[in-house]
């Protein structure tokens, strides 16, 4: 079911302002990453494309509000790539922020410190301990940067914003072919694929630096006919 509410709406219990009958909404989610909704409908709901608009969809993690924006108009269809409310994040502005302690504590504080006062709820149960600083960055960059400091999984459920050690539940469900997955394909990325390394560090000190005799290169036991020689800076 899809449902359209109103820009301030926080309430997804009733049915919104309509139930929308979409020719196409395919929710498209990332660990850590992209997060939205490609909705497509007939011209009919034109008035409910409103930019701002929530749309609440049902995925895999029940139903999930996302935002109407940049929406095409057609002669007969309408369109529109909702993202999820969790990048409304990204119109909160945090002047400057400086916390230690746990990943909940950096992730309370920095919610705490937002312009205008943030709507999220936010928690972790990744351990570790950390100092963490900004000045004069969004939300959205704050928890980007946390993520990548303490690890962990982004979890984005309505306005609720968590890093958590794992995510998702085994449910005894196995996928198989002709059975319950219809297709499946894989892509292969060698962008990052490196045999043979020349690392440098501060002041581009090498890994000669104490022994001239040392070899600078360092070099994978998986080799290929092609080289994929690199260089890298640890300062």
């Amino acid at each position: 079911m899809i449902k359209v509410f109103q820009q301030t709406d926080k309430d997804f219990s009733s049915n919104g302002d309509i139930v929308l009958r979409p020719q196409k909404a395919k929710v498209t989610k990332k660990d850590n990453g992209d997060y939205y909704l490609l909705l497509e409908a007939g011209i009919e709901y034109v008035d409910y494309f409103a930019e701002g608009n929530i749309v609440v969809a049902n995925t895999p993690t029940g139903d999930q509000a996302f935002r109407i924006g940049n929406v095409t108009k057609g002669k007969r269809k309408i369109s529109s790539k909702c993202y999820h409310v969790f990048y409304d994040s990204k119109n909160y502005l945090i002047a400057s922020a400086s916390v230690s302690g746990s990943c909940a504590d950096v992730l309370a504080t920095l919610n705490n410190a937002t312009e205008p006062q943030s709507e999220y709820t936010t928690a972790s149960d990744v351990s570790g301990s950390n100092t963490y600083e900004c000045e004069r960055i969004s939300f959205y960059e704050s928890i980007k940067e946390v993520l990548e400091m303490y690890g962990g999984h982004l979890v984005r459920d309505n306005f609720y914003i968590g890093i958590k050690n794992t995510i998702g539940t085994d449910n005894g469900i196995v996928v198989q072919y002709r059975k319950n997955l219809k297709d499946i394909s894989v892509a292969e990325n060698w962008n990052g694929v490196v045999t043979k390394l020349l690392p440098t560090g501060k002041d581009d000190i090498m890994l000669n630096a104490l022994d001239p005799s040392a070899d600078v290169y360092v070099e994978s036991q998986t080799q290929y006919d092609l080289p994929y020689v690199k260089t890298a800076s640890f300062s």
